[in-house]
This record gives structure tokens, C-alpha cells and sequence, in this order.
């Protein structure tokens, strides 16, 4: 399916980020983490949503690892692979 096709159209839904933000209490944010493999970015953002969740903010904790098990297992850690896996969690939304 090309993405021209006429069967391919952006939806707009019902909850609005507006009333996303009023039943949590709270805009979204991202936080993306980037280092070296190994480096303790999950141990650290595992960490963050702990304590954001104690303080009653709504988390949600996307790791690359688990990422790269799933949506972008297609992908290696060429440069043009690893563009694409940014590209695909850039689309992505929670």
C-alpha cells in the first residue's frame, strides 16, 4: 500500500490533548535518553518513572532495547538503520 493511496488518512480522536492533560493533571513529556550501550540509560530512566510514579505522575516507559525486540527488529546499528529506528519511535505516540 503506497502512502498516497485514498485509504490512507490521518485520523483525528475523540480524547483531545487537552483533556489528556486535564484527567492526568499534567501536560506530556518525553524524555529520550542516548549514550553508549551499556551505559545505564535504562537503569536510570527505570529509576525516573519509579519516582515520577510514587509522586502520582502519569509514566509511561519506552525502552530502546525493548523497541529494537519489536518495531524496529528489521534494523541493525548501521547509520541508516539506526536513523530509521529514531525515525520510528519519533512516529510513534503514546
Amino acid at each position: 500500500m503506497a502512502l498516497h493511496d485514498e485509504n490512507v488518512v490521518w485520523h483525528s480522536h475523540p480524547v483531545t490533548v487537552q483533556q489528556r492533560e486535564l484527567h492526568h493533571g499534567h501536560r506530556g513529556v518525553v524524555l529520550w535518553f542516548t549514550g553508549l550501550s551499556g551505559s545505564g540509560k535504562s537503569t536510570v530512566a527505570g529509576a525516573l518513572e519509579e519516582a515520577l510514579h510514587k509522586l502520582g505522575v502519569s509514566t509511561y516507559l519506552l525502552d530502546g532495547d525493548n523497541v529494537r525486540h519489536g518495531l524496529c527488529s528489521d534494523l541493525g546499528f548501521s547509520r541508516c538503520d539506526r536513523k530509521e529506528n529514531i525515525r520510528r519511535v519519533g512516529e510513534w505516540r503514546i
